[in-house]
């Protein structure tokens, strides 16, 4: 589905995960949804996980969602400021 920025902005922070593509300029952005599924393949609640490509930080994301620890290595300084800032604003998942 294609939206305007316009709307995009307007669109609850819930929703937005949806349009990751859209709202995240990295090269190979994946969307949160196939890196959910990801972790909770590999992985179990209280796992840590490592991303040594972090890029944007949608694993570290999918991680603090799905209770995992996460540890990633990216090294372009932009993306990791851009995946730590994604990461910590994600809220606590309450269990």
């Amino acid at each position: 589905m294609n939206i305007s920025q316009e709307q995009y902005n307007k669109l609850p922070a819930e929703y937005k995960e949806y349009f990751e593509p859209f709202s995240n300029k990295h090269c190979t952005v994946k969307p949160l949804s196939v890196m959910s599924w990801l972790v909770r393949l590999v992985s179990k609640e209280g796992d840590t996980v490592l991303d040594p490509f972090m890029g944007s930080g949608t694993t570290g994301v999918a991680c603090k969602n799905l209770n995992r620890n996460f540890i990633g290595i990216e090294l372009d300084p932009e993306y990791f400021k851009i995946a730590e800032k994604r990461i910590n604003n994600t809220p606590e998942k309450l269990l």
